[in-house]
């Protein structure tokens, strides 16, 4: 079965986190979504995290979807929906 990375930008709870992993879905970590900073303050790192998730799923679509089920019906507080192969 073929091996997908979702990416979704958000905030995951300890319960969501758990969602994912009881499905089967590896967390494989996250990035900020926004960078700034000055000489001054140096990098500065904001935004809600962008998360990326491996699965193996038949299809791109069947991928997101498993995601989107595992942490409903938390998913109106996730944007940026993005899967690829992995």
């Amino acid at each position: 079965m073929p091996t997908f990375e979702v990416r979704f930008k958000g905030m995951l709870t300890g319960q969501e986190r758990e969602r994912l992993t009881a499905a089967g879905i590896r967390l494989e970590g996250s990035q900020s979504s926004l960078v700034t900073g000055s000489p001054e303050t140096g990098i500065v790192r904001t935004g809600r995290p962008i998360y990326s998730v491996l699965l193996e799923a038949d299809s791109a679509e069947k991928a997101l979807t498993k995601v989107r089920e595992a942490i409903e019906p938390d998913t109106a507080n996730f944007s940026g929906w993005e899967v690829a192969p992995a």
